[in-house]
């Protein structure tokens, strides 16, 4: 019997792409038809994503397709009064909170599967891809057609997921990515969770993640390199910090009693990660970002929050890992 497995099936009336590995106990489903969403992973025996309680929630429910699974942000959290000023131009973007603009388009809209398959050598995986361009309503306020490639790999119990967004027009673009994964965690039960990353500065946010100033060393940015204890983490809470880019960018979610850890690794392209506890889902997400909340307007060098363009032509890759040890 084949190892891997890579089908189209059936979820609560919707086509999901389903990925499988016998040997590792593991499965991962993905929802084309919402932002590409991998919204579930299962691996020996752990769920490791929050998946939502019916796919439906993804059209029905204003926000739930930031709420569950790994939604895909451009540009990720918020921009203030959707506003963004880049060379000389001014966007704004659609509000979809009172005064601001959260976690843009590509996470509510559907994405083309492009390929699909499965090999020993490969695993079991999906390609889908977004085009600007076969979005007016998009262009119309960011006048620039980028495309994002994103493939889904499932091999010896690790779950990939990474890509490129290409620049296919004439103009720099303003350039701001990220991820939303929202990982099962039993809080509330006693259970001892321990969270260790590889910090190396904080920055200081509002509870809506906006920056308030420059980072700096902290006493929690360097308690997360050995491990912080999250069971008491606030709901709603938020820590926004830069990664070490000298080593080992792994972060880890450790579960003592249960007696398994989830590790994330992230690509070298998102020097930044989010911490976040929602209030509506027994979750914790570790958010990796391109640049820090609304960089481009902030009173910073582009070179220290991330912010940066696409130029025409140019192809930016990124990587992330998933797995349970």
């Amino acid at each position: 019997m084949k190892r891997y497995g890579a089908r189209v099936k059936e979820r609560d009336g919707f086509d999901v792409i389903e990925l499988t590995d016998r040997l590792t106990d593991s499965l991962a489903e993905i929802a084309p038809e919402f932002g590409c969403n991998l919204y579930r992973f299962e691996c020996r025996s752990k769920q490791v994503l929050v998946p939502p309680p019916l796919l439906s929630a993804f059209r029905d429910e204003e926000f739930d397709k930031f709420r569950y699974g790994t939604p895909i942000l451009f540009p990720p959290n918020r921009v203030k009064d959707g506003r963004i000023a880049y060379r000389g131009k001014e966007y704004r973007l659609p509000l979809n909170e009172p005064t601001n603009h959260l976690h843009g388009e590509l996470s509510s809209r559907p994405w083309e599967v492009i390929d699909l398959g499965e090999s020993e050598k490969e695993g079991a995986y999906v390609t889908a891809r977004f085009q600007y361009s076969s979005h007016p309503d998009i262009l119309a306020y960011f006048p620039h057609p980028l495309t994002f490639t994103v493939t889904i790999r499932l091999y010896e119990g690790r779950l990939a997921m990474g890509g490129t967004i290409k620049n296919e027009g004439g103009e720099e673009a303003p350039f701001a990515f990220g991820l939303h994964p929202y990982f099962s965690l039993p809080f509330g039960n006693g259970e001892e969770i321990v969270l260790r990353v590889p910090a190396a500065e904080e920055w200081p946010v509002t509870d809506q993640a906006f920056v308030t100033g420059e980072p700096s060393k902290t006493a929690f940015s360097g308690r997360l390199r050995s491990g912080v204890p999250i069971s008491d983490y606030p709901r709603l809470g938020c820590s926004l910090l830069s990664l070490d880019d000298s080593g080992d960018r792994t972060c880890r979610i450790e579960l003592k009693e249960s007696g398994y850890t989830i590790a994330y690794r992230l690509g070298p392209e998102f020097p930044y990660v989010l911490l976040f506890r929602p209030d509506w889902a027994s979750a914790y997400s570790l958010e990796p970002y391109t640049y820090v909340t609304d960089a481009f307007n902030l009173p910073y060098a582009y070179e220290r929050t991330g912010a940066r363009g696409i130029a025409p032509g140019e192809e930016i890759e990124f990587s992330t890992c998933m797995w349970v040890e």
